[in-house]
């Protein structure tokens, strides 16, 4: 599962770099980089207390 989990992470990682270099206001960029980040802040901590065996 935690290889999954990781795989999730990775999208959300190129999913905020395409969101910084977008052509979106920059207000609505540092919205969706926040969403994006506490997406990850979450994605991180079930990642935290999933056992290490698969």
């Amino acid at each position: 599962m935690k290889a999954e989990l990781q795989d999730v992470m990775d999208m959300l990682r190129k999913l905020q770099g395409a969101i910084d270099f977008g052509g979106a206001p920059p207000d609505e960029r540092e919205e969706l980089a926040g969403d994006v980040a506490d997406i990850m802040d979450a994605l991180f901590d079930v990642m935290k207390k999933c056992p290490d065996a698969e």
